[in-house]
């Protein structure tokens, strides 16, 4: 598996990983993240210039079956508990898919774990891979899905950035999408990679960092 490194420098150690995750083009859970250099606000009365965060991102991990399967035995017992505790009414399952773990959950109302626009989800998401890494760091990432929630989601983004992208060419002009969390600009800077006439940058800082679509240079 070819090794993907990227070091990344930003005001915040945030803004840094943030740059690194574009760059890349993959989601947080799929990256080991080291932090190089913290920031700090330079020396006395501001005399020193400020140092930047520095980090660095590796996605080089293979997942073995006897991994995956250390992982979803540790991930079913955590659902348990947690199930048993909210007295929730759901089935899942869970399915290796390279290196990580799909969760489906299926329920008859699953708004308050899917959230306003998906924030909750991706909250339990973040919940359970911090659970396992704590336990080894060595664990297959787990991706949840609920309902569909984010099939349908990816398919309304990935129709959203090819209409705006033919706008763009259309009106030879930048179009700026509204703000999106890091995940769904994922989905939108993936779905125009390979497009020959567009471009994508993520602009603006958190949580109004949004994506700009724009002519590539030899179609201007």
């Amino acid at each position: 598996m070819t090794k993907k490194v990227t070091e990344q420098i930003g005001k915040t150690v945030e803004e840094a990983i943030r740059k690194g995750l574009e760059e890349l083009k993959v989601s947080r859970d799929d990256v080991k993240i080291e932090v190089l250099e913290e920031p700090s606000n330079g020396g006395v009365l501001g005399i020193l210039s400020a140092k930047l965060a520095k980090v660095r991102l590796t996605v080089d991990k293979k997942i073995s079956e006897e991994q995956a399967q250390k992982t979803q035995e540790r991930l079913e017992e955590i659902l348990k508990n947690i199930f048993e505790i909210t007295n929730e009414q759901v089935s899942y399952t869970i399915t290796k898919d390279g290196n990580q773990l799909n969760l489906v959950i299926k329920g008859d109302d699953m708004s308050h774990l899917i959230g306003y626009k998906g924030k909750t989800i991706e909250a339990f998401q973040s919940l359970l891979n911090s659970m396992l890494q704590r336990e080894d760091e060595d664990y297959a990432k787990v991706f949840v899905e609920i309902n569909d929630y984010k099939k349908k989601k990816e398919e309304k983004l990935r129709k959203l950035a090819n209409k705006m992208a033919a706008n763009c060419v259309k009106f030879r002009r930048p179009i700026k999408l509204e703000p999106m969390s890091a995940y769904e600009r994922l989905i939108i800077h993936r779905e125009l990679a390979d497009r020959k006439d567009v471009e994508t940058e993520s602009i603006g800082e958190e949580p109004r960092r949004r994506v700009v679509i724009k002519r590539k240079y030899q179609y201007r």
